[in-house]
């Protein structure tokens, strides 16, 4: 993935999540850093730009002891360099832009 610095970062796709929010489709693909870390799933969705942060927002999914991952959209937070603009986040890749809008997690801020 390209990073807000114009560096690249290594994340592996692990699958896609496919849900109806209001009646429309949607699918965001799931990955995970080389590392082995958490589940990473970075999304631009309608709200982006107007009442979230415009180059999207992240979410971290964890996954249950049965396998399961829980996906949370209440726990969306806004990438770190909308914050601190020396910091270097992964940017949303295409594929996870979403046309319906998911009015969870974190808003933008004056």
């Amino acid at each position: 993935m390209q990073t807000s610095a114009g560096d690249v970062t290594s994340y592996q796709r692990l699958g896609t999540i496919s849900f109806d929010l209001d009646g429309a489709p949607a699918k965001l693909t799931l990955y995970r850093d080389d590392h082995g870390g958490e589940y990473f799933l970075p999304f631009v969705d309608a709200t982006s730009g107007k009442e979230t942060c415009g180059t999207g927002r992240y979410l971290d999914v964890e996954q249950t002891h049965d396998g399961k991952i829980v996906v949370d959209f209440n726990c969306a937070y806004n990438p770190y360099y909308a914050h601190i603009e020396k910091w270097s986040c992964p940017q949303t890749p295409f594929e996870n832009r979403i046309q319906v809008p998911i009015r969870a997690g974190e808003k933008n801020f004056k």
